[in-house]
């Protein structure tokens, strides 16, 4: 799949952007800025300039109101390297593909963990894109796509926000624990054509300061109206439930 058909999927279901963030922040009273990714397969969007820091750690910065992008020539982390498909795998070799790194500076990865997590984790085809973009959502310029919203909160507002498509077309979201956190967030997304939530990996969630209470949910474009949806039609009736559910409460 190239970015064009990625796109594709979200053909003809137009966004609001400015209900969805009073939504998420008014509504759903986010605690952090959602953040708006873009993937890119030719120069960066205007106005976004060159980070040289991990790529996962995009979303903190674009948190603080930053518009950046991390390329082949600006970053500062391998994996994240390899994982969005800026690294051929005849670069990176045995050390970042088979997960070696993993063993070499810590004691708890066996060689066979490493490699096979490694194998599990999703990964862009070297060439998909050429840089990856982020950017406040509130921020966000009209003519620029937005290809994934990234949010950082608690479970109880991840459980909610993943879930919308789950509620709206029953497609139910893809959850990881393991894999580096710039392949659940940005690869994962894109090969599973779904939305993910995960916990992330020491590094990803240290570079953005994720709290203990905290997880990571990424929307792919197609999903995102959902959330619009869901909390356009947020009722529930406790006590009608428990009647249907429950025998204790049916008379």
């Amino acid at each position: 799949m190239n970015l064009r058909e990625w796109r594709s999927l979200s053909a003809g279901r137009p966004l609001d952007r400015a209900r969805l963030y009073d939504i998420l922040m008014n509504k759903v009273r986010l605690k952090r800025e959602p953040v708006a990714v873009t993937y890119c397969d030719g120069a960066p969007p205007p106005g976004y300039q060159p980070a040289r820091v991990p790529v996962c750690s995009i979303l903190h910065h674009a948190e603080q109101g930053r518009k950046i992008y991390v390329d082949a020539q600006h970053h500062d982390c391998y994996v994240g390297q390899y994982h969005l498909g800026f690294l051929p795998h005849d670069e990176a070799g045995s050390l970042i593909c088979d997960g070696e790194y993993l063993t070499m500076a810590q004691g708890f990865f066996t060689p066979v963990a490493a490699k096979r997590n490694k194998q599990q984790s999703h990964t862009l085809l070297v060439g998909t894109i050429t840089a990856i973009a982020a950017a406040p959502l509130r921020d966000l310029d009209a003519d620029v796509p937005m290809d994934l919203l990234c949010l950082i909160t608690d479970v109880q507002r991840a459980m909610q926000i993943a879930g919308a498509a789950s509620v709206r077309e029953g497609t139910l979201p893809h959850g990881e624990l393991g894999p580096s956190s710039c392949s659940s967030l940005f690869a994962a997304p894109w090969h599973t054509r779904n939305t993910v939530f995960a916990l992330g990996e020491g590094g990803g969630r240290s570079f953005n300061q994720v709290a203990s209470g905290e997880m990571f949910v990424a929307l792919p474009a197609h999903h995102i109206p959902y959330v619009i949806e869901m909390f356009d039609n947020f009722w529930f009736k406790p006590d009608e439930m428990r009647r249907l559910m429950f025998p204790s409460h049916a008379s």
